[in-house]
């Protein structure tokens, strides 16, 4: 009883330590603008986004060259797609994420001064700064708020129950095996929370053309996550492995036990 006992408290320490490194992990790459400039490059590589800021700086600058706003267009789409363009606009797109989650108020401006190198015209220095149109999105926003209180929570509540877990003294196979779950279980949470929902689920829920910001922090992120996946997954297949042999083991090392009573007299 007490072993079960054990054993159930563990598996529910594995569920919310699980969600509470998922949410972590989502919270630092989708619901984190502060990185969002390292991966600039990588956002600007959505066809969608690059379209709509060549489209916001031509809007601004076609009136004062005179030219066709759609030729502007083609000029700022292939700047924007540079290095040099994409550090020109690594504050754009930072103000645009944190806009998009919740995270900020404040309108998402193009000057003129950054303005000037993607279109290619001094001129542009005199025209006034673009504001982009960048919604906040509700559901992105709640699951964001959301992320606050589940992360702490789930986070102390695995600890308070690992040490239950720990002070019911459960046997060492057990204890390999609950190990092995929250390995286990925490790369499983890992796919789903910190990359599908960001990568394909949170962009169905706006038509924004910024949404798209999302998938390509998520999957900027992803080589860093499938190390972290790599390592959750064979410990934890070896935790398994390790519990099956610490099972044999205690098995074979048990004394037999002889029913001495059917042994009462010489035959």
């Amino acid at each position: 009883m007490r072993r079960s006992l054990a054993g159930l408290i563990l598996g529910l320490a594995a569920i919310f330590a699980s969600l509470a490194i998922s949410g972590f992990w989502l919270q630092f790459t989708a619901f984190s603008p502060s990185r969002t400039p390292g991966a600039t490059q990588n956002v600007l590589r959505d066809d969608t986004i690059r379209n709509e800021i060549a489209r916001v700086i031509a809007e601004a600058t076609a009136p004062t060259l005179g030219q066709n706003p759609a030729a502007i267009q083609k000029v700022v789409r292939a700047g924007a797609a540079t290095r040099e363009g994409s550090e020109l606009l690594e504050g754009v797109v930072a103000d645009a994420h944190s806009r998009l989650i919740g995270n900020s108020s404040k309108p998402v401006v193009i000057t003129a001064e950054q303005m000037v190198p993607l279109v290619g015209n001094e001129v542009v220095a005199t025209v006034a700064d673009a504001i982009v149109d960048v919604p906040t999105v509700t559901a992105i926003s709640t699951t964001r708020q959301v992320l606050k209180w589940l992360i702490p929570i789930s986070g102390g509540l695995a600890v308070l129950l690992i040490a239950l877990g720990f002070a019911a003294h459960p046997e060492r196979a057990e204890l390999l095996r609950s190990i092995s779950f929250l390995l286990l279980g925490t790369a499983l949470m890992l796919v789903i929370i910190g990359y599908i929902v960001p990568a394909l689920i949170l962009p169905l829920t706006t038509k924004s053309p910024w949404v798209g910001v999302l998938p390509k922090v998520a999957s900027h992120s992803l080589p860093r996550l499938l190390l972290v996946l790599l390592i959750l997954i064979v410990s934890g297949l070896g935790c398994l492995a390790a519990s099956g042999a610490t099972k044999r083991r205690d098995r074979w090392s048990s004394p037999v036990r002889t029913r001495y009573s059917e042994q009462r007299r010489w035959s």
